[in-house]
């Protein structure tokens, strides 16, 4: 009885050795598929860096709790410093970058974007403009062609001064509230970052990059 169940038990035990060469196989074979999500972290031995991006005009205005108008995409970063010392930190120590045409931005001041003046983002198709201004000094959006959901027609975002706005203090008073602060820590510190980004770029084309005296890290969308 028993010299005939052996066989068995070796058949059965040899099936299942096949069955799990075959899957570690077809593992290394088909390597996992790259994940984009909207949050991103990255980390060397001086700090651990936590990001978010809010692309939408919708998310961005619930985010702040005033809408700054089309063109403006926001950052929520999380530094975290991880030795004794204090790390000086600068919302001028990120950029956002679009790997598909090398554009790079640095963060908006919320000065730049509600302050006195006026920088008035128009976004146009061939056959519609659509206009929304918002006060600020400098500072360029991103233009370019690209399109949407629904709509084959390239749509071009430019922008240009306007002298006469009075700015919008209300708008102003909610982005420098939240404002990714500049300051020495060793504690965490957490923000808003403002960077101006035309709507042709897909969230696994952008990355954010961290250039600032604790040295150098890329935080990728696409991970």
């Amino acid at each position: 009885m028993l010299a005939r169940m052996l066989p068995s038990k070796l058949k059965c035990m040899r099936l299942l050795t096949g069955s799990l060469v075959f899957l570690l196989t077809a593992t290394a074979a088909f390597p996992a598929k790259k994940v984009v999500s909207p949050s991103t972290s990255a980390s060397n031995d001086q700090i651990d860096v936590v990001a978010t991006i809010f692309m939408t005009e919708e998310e961005v205005a619930q985010k702040i709790g005033a809408d700054p108008g089309k063109g403006i995409v926001l950052l929520q970063v999380r530094v975290i410093p991880k030795t004794d010392a204090p790390v000086q930190l600068s919302p001028d120590d990120f950029i956002l970058l679009a790997h598909d045409d090398g554009e790079r931005s640095k963060p908006f001041d919320p000065a730049q974007i509600a302050g006195q003046g006026a920088m008035v983002v128009t976004a146009a198709t061939a056959k519609t403009k659509q206009t929304s201004g918002f006060g600020g000094f400098g500072g360029m959006v991103g233009g370019g062609s690209g399109s949407s959901p629904g709509n084959s027609k390239p749509t071009t975002l430019s922008t240009k001064m306007d002298p006469k706005s009075q700015g919008n203090e209300r708008l102003l008073e909610a982005l420098q509230a939240k404002q990714f602060p500049q300051k020495e820590s060793v504690q965490p510190v957490e923000g808003y970052l403002y960077f101006p980004l035309d709507g042709k770029h897909k969230l696994k084309n952008l990355a954010v990059l961290y250039r600032g005296q604790a040295g150098t890290l890329n935080l990728e969308f696409q991970h």
